[in-house]
Parts: C-alpha cells; sequence; structure tokens
C-alpha cells in the first residue's frame, strides 16, 4: 500500500484530521517513492574539487552541475507536532524499495563522527563517506535536523551535497526552513552557498502552523488544562513492579562508555534513574542511544525546572528525549513542576518546544500503562 493509498484510508476511518498541507505533502512523496520504484539509480557526476578544507570554506565553486533527471528529495519543515515525522516514516515503511535507511539527526552524526576518525587519512572523507553509504543505499530519510553547534555545520552540509551527487535521495525534517538551520553566529556566511545548494536540489515543503497534533490528541484524552508532573515515588514504584521483567536489581552502578552511572532500580527491560545521574553528568548522546537500544522503559525521577543556569543539563535532557521518542522507548517520569514549565531560560526555548510536544505525546501513550 503507497502511503497515499494509506493516508486516503486513514482520512476515510477518520482515523486523521483532513489537513490539506499534509495531503499535497502526502501527494508529493507519492510520487517520489513512484519514481524510486520505477526508476534505476543514478550516480551523479562527482565534483572536480579536492580536497575537504576549500569547500568547507565555501572556496570553490566548480562541479556544482548535477544530473537532471535524478529523483528530488524534501525538506519537510514547520512547526512541532505538524506530522513531519510521522509522514516521513510513512512514506518510508511504505516505498517499495529495499536499499534505504531511516535515522535521526542525532543518531547521524554520531555515526559521521565515527566515520571520519575511520577515515581521518583520506583527502577527502566526506566525499568517501558519501560514495560508501550511495553503494548501500538510494533513499536516506533523516530526521529533525538541527545545527547549533559549527562543528557539525562544517561537517554536515558537504556531506548532504556529496550524498546528492551520488545520487542518494534525501528526505530531512527539520523546525526551520533551510536559511535558519544553522544557528550558531560564527561565520554563519559560509553556509549561505551550501545552503542554496539545497534550496535547488530539494522540495522545501513547509507544513506551516497550525494545531500540535500530539498535543491536541493529548488534550483530548486529559483536557486542556491539564498539568503533567508525572508520577509520585509511589506511583513511580507501582509502575517499576507492573512492567519489569526478568531479574531486578536494586541501587547499583552501570558503565557506559567507559563512565559510571547509578541506577536507581533495573530489570531486564526497565532501567530507573534519577535525573542527576543520567543529564548532570558528562553524558553524550551515544549514551542515550545505548540505553534506549537495550531497555523497552526508561524511568527517570526529580526532573527539575531548568534554567540558563542548568542548559547544559537541559540540553543533555532534550538529546534524552529526541532518542526516546525516536526509539519509542516508553518514558516514565517524574517532575518537580508541570512539565510546560521545566525550562525557564531563553537560550533553549524554541528546542524546549520540541521536546515539551514530545513528552506530552509519550504522557499519554504511557498514561494506561502502570496508572494506580
Amino acid at each position: 500500500m503507497s502511503i497515499l493509498d494509506y493516508y486516503q484510508q486513514k482520512l476515510a476511518d477518520n482515523a486523521i484530521e483532513p489537513d490539506p498541507i499534509q495531503q499535497q505533502t502526502v501527494q508529493l512523496l507519492h510520487q517520489i517513492g513512484q519514481q524510486l520504484e520505477q526508476q534505476p539509480r543514478r550516480t551523479l557526476a562527482p565534483s572536480p574539487r579536492k580536497g575537504l578544507l576549500p569547500h568547507w570554506l565555501g572556496v570553490g565553486k566548480a562541479g556544482r552541475s548535477a544530473n537532471p533527471d535524478a529523483v528530488r528529495g524534501v525538506y519537510l519543515w514547520g512547526s512541532v507536532g505538524r506530522g513531519k515525522t510521522w509522514l516521513m516514516d510513512q512514506f518510508f515503511k511504505r516505498v517499495a524499495i529495499k536499499d534505504k535507511e531511516r535515522v535521526h539527526f542525532n543518531r547521524f552524526m554520531l555515526d559521521l563522527h565515527r566515520e571520519l576518525q575511520k577515515h581521518a587519512h583520506h583527502a577527502d572523507p566526506l566525499q568517501l563517506i558519501a560514495q560508501e553509504k550511495a553503494r548501500k543505499i538510494r533513499l536516506l530519510c533523516v530526521d529533525e535536523l538541527h545545527l547549533t553547534e559549527i562543528t557539525n555545520a562544517v561537517l554536515l552540509y558537504p556531506l548532504l551535497e556529496n550524498l546528492i551527487r551520488e545520487g542518494v535521495v534525501l528526505i530531512a525534517t527539520s523546525n526551520r526552513h533551510p536559511d535558519e538551520l544553522y544557528q550558531g553566529s560564527f561565520h554563519a556566511e559560509r553556509f549561505l552557498e551550501p545552503t542554496r545548494y539545497l534550496l535547488e536540489r530539494l522540495h522545501i515543503v513547509h507544513l506551516d502552523s497550525g494545531l500540535d497534533y500530539r498535543v491536541r490528541r493529548t488534550e483530548n484524552a486529559l483536557g486542556k488544562e491539564m498539568k503533567i508532573y508525572g508520577r509520585d515515588a509511589a506511583t513511580m514504584l507501582n509502575c517499576f513492579d507492573r512492567l519489569a521483567q526478568g531479574e531486578v536489581r536494586e541501587a547499583h552502578s552501570l558503565e557506559i562508555s567507559g563512565r559510571a552511572v547509578k541506577v536507581k532500580k533495573s530489570s531486564d527491560n526497565v532501567i530507573w534513574f534519577d535525573f542527576a545521574e543520567l543529564c548532570e553528568t558528562q553524558r553524550t548522546t551515544s549514551d542515550y542511544i545505548w540505553l534506549t537500544e537495550r531497555y523497552e522503559v526508561l524511568m527517570v525521577t526529580d526532573i527539575p525546572v531548568m534554567n540558563e543556569g542548568r542548559d547544559p543539563a537541559a540540553r543533555r535532557f532534550f538529546y534524552l528525549i529526541d532518542e526516546v521518542y525516536d526509539r519509542r522507548v516508553r518514558f516514565i517520569f517524574a517532575a518537580q513542576d508541570s512539565v510546560d514549565q521545566l525550562y525557564q531560560g531563553v537560550r533553549l526555548r524554541f528546542a524546549f518546544k520540541r521536546t515539551l510536544s514530545r513528552l506530552m505525546a509519550m504522557h499519554y501513550g504511557n498514561r494506561l500503562a502502570c496508572i494506580k
């Protein structure tokens, strides 16, 4: 069943609300899926540029021609909860090709850094990485593009350009337009040219402001005046007892990435931490990926209200929620204030909107799992 057939069926069943922008996006994704299914892979002419540094610095504009018959990818952007990830996932599931990959941006960048270490002595490692990936896949779906650090920006733009040149069809989601993707101020002018390249090679689709469907679903279930604090200590313990399978271990330490972290309680499928251990120590995205690959349920207690003074911990918490949500790991939590008040700072306010929407969606999905 194509994404178009699936979407129309969901509309007919009243399982989703009619949304003109979503419907147009489904039509576009359907057309791209048909192109992928009907056309053999086409490799674009490689750039004649040698060496990576000039391109990072925005120097050298030769070799920007591309195959005019190549399948154009899509960059979906818009407010949180507008269905970007859902649309991409439905397309990915239903496009009838085998050589495809779907990945969250955090994991994508982690894998990229590992590949760079492996090819550190190559003259143009990003081009080599793109060529290797293009031999394996024709379609790459990357969820939640965001660039707050110049290091990632310097790597991502040329990698995406190389992938497109090698014939990989890119489907990406983001909360920001490509012009605003890089949020740093340091050498922002370097990314004007690669941004133009993306604008020329991808369909840019704005799922414009409207209902946040994740919040709407939660409101329908719990009411608009809800205050989600998570669960108290007794209910958290009850949740653990109901969900835990296999051997239960009380307070102990776990080694992740060579560093010990204290665990309140764990079983074969559930693991329970205090917020301070998981987000106020030197943890990285790879640690959260490790956890979501091994446990079905993640429990966190004592989530505090965060402001600028706790921005590093807040950022780690946002990364954690990204991984938990993306891997569909059940998240059970207890917080010191209502979930919509957990971040009171300014710098990460935009990022918190996505986290808040996801927390509310996961609360809705988990509300019947272990209550009373």
